[in-house]
């Protein structure tokens, strides 16, 4: 599985900390509509590269998830943190296709 929507802390511990291979997370929203232009493009990218990484998608207006909102992500959308193990090793925040193109390119390589 390369693609995962996060709905509780139990779902972010088993897809996002005790995950094998580094996890992009995207942070979004309903309202957001760059989300709705982010999310898609790194669902695609994901799906390129599954066996390097996997996406895991945070609704930040889940509240079972404030708190990982409020640590990782500090109520910036879109924001998309590559985590290893929990411990962030890169972020972006806004959207911009040469700027997902760009942070997917770090991840990859």
């Amino acid at each position: 599985m390369n693609c995962v929507q996060i709905n509780n802390s139990q779902e972010w511990k088993e897809h996002v900390i005790s995950c094998q291979k580094p996890v992009v997370v995207s942070f979004f929203a309903e309202w957001c509509a760059p989300c709705h232009k982010l999310n898609p493009q790194l669902i695609q990218e994901a799906q390129k590269n599954c066996e390097k990484w996997q996406l895991a998608l945070v609704n930040v207006d889940n509240e079972e998830l404030y708190d990982v909102v409020q640590q990782i992500a500090k109520a910036q959308i879109p924001s998309v943190h590559l985590l290893n193990r929990g411990t962030s090793i890169d972020s972006m925040t806004g959207y911009s296709e040469r700027k997902t193109k760009s942070f997917i390119n770090r991840v990859c390589s």
